[in-house]
Formats: structure tokens, C-alpha cells, sequence
């Protein structure tokens, strides 16, 4: 039998947890989705911990869920972040090599990233991950890795993601309260643009954009190389409160109302039928006209769009995006594409989930709902060596949690 590794991506969404179960198989170098499941966790918003033990709760039963599913433990988990905390930048990092032989190592390259590393940042914070972009041998530039030629100078540039580390944390005793023990941390944004974009998109110029319930993130590739990262605290969730609001009906029935009927560009109104909506009672209906809800929706997906427009506008990389790439659950709505186009000025824009030819899995887990979570186990296969620039490994215990979290697996750790 082939040996197999479990590795899952764990997507820390906006009141939600998603997570995909992949089979890495190393005898044939493939990877197969086995199983995706998503929950909502009240102990969550906008990415960050709330409450622990609602967020536990969610984690255990998402990924025993999981695990009963397989048969089987996971071998490797892998989490992906969100949220306001978050800050990404990048940086150069130099190394002069003063050996006789000149030839370049990789501990000359850890070097190189290492003073990269070495700048300043907020107290609270601490380094995620290190994403490298490119490595430059005696001025010479676009070298991806110089381990083995010859040089007396090495420079390289970096994309480094911060956090804080009381958020960071917070999230991590969540996990490993139930038992389960992290592999890595990662900025979402990195394995999305890894598995979502092209590799033709990201030469060109692109921009990626996930558009989440309580967040909205943004990337932006230059030449091939992720130059800017953003998470913005507003998302598609305000869409449902704005439709619970002027609809006067629950949260839950404007939810199902904005996913059955809502469009977000005129043109994708096809009839002008009209919808029953409940009271918040549930007692009567009120029936309204399609287009009352476009008029709901309209505003309210431009002005997150113009937050994104406002975002690019500070980066530096205004004028460089020319394509674009939706993601998320909130690209599924029509007209989505066409606020995009006509907001941001970009010359071509469409959804997209991960590339198909990243990895095997069932139709219903290329859904956008899925996209970080199977980005996440298609980027931790595929990019082993992006761990020894990452942050901080989780077996080497950041804190006993990490060496006793298997002991109270199964336990009611909360006396209820």
C-alpha cells in the first residue's frame, strides 16, 4: 500500500470554520481531497477569537467530524488566518560572502532572509510567515534560488506577514484544546494566490480578491511575485444585515433571500417577479419586488468594492493590476464581476476556486466555500521548504499546550 499523509487546511473564517482533508501520496506524488466540512462558530469574528470554548467546541467537531469520516487521525494541520490584526509588507535582506570558494549555500540563503526579517514592528505583533520573492546574486536580479552558484553578494526580497500575538494565541489554545496539534500558521492570501491565480495572471499583473463574510482580502502580484497583501475588516455579511434591516425580517431568512434571489448588477435581473419574505415573527409574508432587493444590495456591494479601491490606492500598485480573480463565498453572486470591473478599472476580472490540476477531489469541494482551506493543503505539499522561513514551528512547543493537547483529546475540558 502506498504511504499516505493526512494533511488538512483549516480556513479560520468570519463566524465559520472550514477545513479539507487531503491524502498526500509520496510513492505517485499526488493529492486527493478525501472530505471537506464546514461549521459556524459563534466564537468567532472577522477571523479572530471571541470566545474559546465556543471556538474549541467548533474546532472538535469539525475535525472529529473529519477524522470518524476517514477513519483516521490527521497526520498534519495546517491553519489559515484572517483578520484586521494582520499586517503584510515586504523587505530586503542582504548577505555578504566572504569565503574563499564564493559558492552560495542555503544557509547563506537562511541568512539572507534572516536579515530580511530583521526590522521593526508593533510590540503586540510577531512574524506568521516569510514569503521569499526573489533572490539577486552580485546585482544580478529574478534569480529564484542561487543555491550553488557562485557570488559575493546575495540579496533577497521578502513578503512578510505580522500578527498579534495575543490574537495568535487565543487561536491557538482553541485548537489545542481538543488535542489537535498545529503544523503551521499561514496568511490565507499566500496559498490562495498559489492555487487560484495562474501562473500567466500573476506575470501579467494581478489581482486576487477573497470576499468573506465579516472580511474582505486582497493581494497583488507584480512580475509573478506576491508584492502586497491586505486584509479589510468589512465583508458580504453586511449585505445580510442591510437586507434584514430594510426587509424587516430575520438574519437568517435575508441570508436565504440574498443567496436565492440576490444579483449585484442591474443587467443580471432577469425578471421582475417578486419574493415572499417573512416577519421577524414568521407569522405573516410580505411579498417584494425583485429589484427592491437589487436596490438593497447594489450600494452596499460598491462601497466594498470602493474599500478595495481605497486599499490598492494606498499600496503602491494602483496602476499595475490588469486581471483580477474573485474568491469566496461571496463571488457566487451575480454581478459580482461587473461592480468588480466597473469599481476597480481592471480590464478583465472572473471567479475562480483552486486550479484543477492542483489536485483530485470530488466536484462539491471546488465550491469557493472550499478554496483557502484546499488552497492551504495544496500549498503545505507543495511548498515543504516555505516552512523554514515561516513562523515559529508548533512541535518545538511555543507553550505546554502544544506537548500536552494529545493527553485531553475527548475530554469535556469546560465541566459541561
Amino acid at each position: 500500500m502506498a504511504k499516505t499523509n493526512i494533511v488538512v487546511g483549516l480556513d479560520v473564517g468570519s463566524g465559520k470554520l472550514t477545513a479539507v482533508a487531503a491524502a498526500q501520496d509520496f510513492e505517485t506524488n499526488t493529492l486527493q481531497a478525501l472530505a471537506g466540512r464546514s461549521v459556524l462558530c459563534k466564537g468567532l469574528r472577522g477571523g479572530i477569537v471571541s470566545d474559546i470554548r465556543e471556538t474549541s467546541a467548533a474546532v472538535n467537531h469539525l475535525l472529529g467530524g473529519i477524522e470518524r469520516e476517514l477513519g483516521k487521525g490527521i497526520s498534519r494541520l495546517v491553519v489559515g488566518l484572517r483578520g484586521a490584526h494582520l499586517e503584510s509588507f515586504s523587505n530586503h535582506g542582504i548577505y555578504n560572502i566572504s569565503r574563499m570558494d564564493k559558492e552560495i549555500t542555503q544557509a547563506d540563503m537562511d541568512l539572507a532572509i534572516e536579515n530580511a526579517k530583521s526590522m521593526p514592528i508593533k510590540t503586540d505583533n510577531e512574524i506568521i510567515d516569510v514569503f521569499t520573492q526573489g533572490f539577486s546574486v552580485d546585482k544580478l536580479r529574478g534569480i529564484n534560488n542561487p543555491e550553488g552558484m557562485e557570488g559575493s553578494h546575495l540579496e533577497v526580497d521578502v513578503h512578510i506577514t505580522t500578527g498579534s500575538s495575543t490574537h495568535l494565541n487565543n487561536l491557538e489554545k482553541a485548537i489545542v484544546r481538543p488535542g489537535y496539534k498545529i503544523d503551521n500558521m499561514l496568511y490565507g492570501v499566500v496559498p490562495l494566490g498559489h492555487s487560484v491565480l495562474t501562473q500567466e495572471e500573476k506575470d501579467i499583473g494581478a489581482m486576487l480578491i477573497d470576499l468573506g463574510g465579516e472580511t474582505m482580502s486582497v493581494g497583488i502580484y507584480v512580475e509573478g511575485i506576491l508584492k502586497f497583501s491586505r486584509d479589510i475588516p468589512y465583508g458580504c455579511d453586511l449585505i445580510t444585515s442591510d437586507l434584514a434591516r430594510l426587509l424587516h425580517t430575520s438574519r437568517s431568512n435575508a441570508q436565504e433571500i440574498k443567496e436565492k434571489h440576490g444579483v449585484a448588477f442591474p443587467t443580471c435581473l432577469n425578471d421582475e417577479g417578486e419574493v415572499p419574505v417573512p416577519s421577524l415573527d414568521g407569522r405573516t409574508t410580505h411579498d417584494i419586488k425583485k429589484s427592491y432587493i437589487l436596490d438593497i444590495i447594489q450600494p452596499r456591494v460598491e462601497e466594498l468594492f470602493e474599500q478595495i479601491q481605497h486599499c490598492v490606492a494606498k499600496s503602491g500598485y494602483r496602476n499595475v493590476p490588469v486581471v483580477g480573480v474573485l474568491t469566496g463565498g461571496g463571488s457566487l453572486m451575480p454581478g459580482m464581476t461587473d461592480q468588480a470591473v466597473n469599481i476597480l478599472g481592471l480590464k478583465e476580472i472572473r471567479c475562480g476556486g483552486v486550479q484543477r490540476d492542483l489536485i483530485n477531489a470530488p466536484e462539491e469541494l471546488f465550491a469557493p466555500l472550499y478554496s483557502t482551506a484546499m488552497a492551504l493543503t495544496v500549498y503545505t505539499t507543495e511548498q515543504e521548504e516555505y516552512a523554514d522561513y515561516s513562523r515559529e514551528k508548533y512541535d518545538s512547543g511555543r507553550g505546554m499546550f502544544s506537548k500536552i493537547g494529545k493527553i485531553f483529546k475527548g475530554l469535556d475540558l469546560f465541566g459541561g
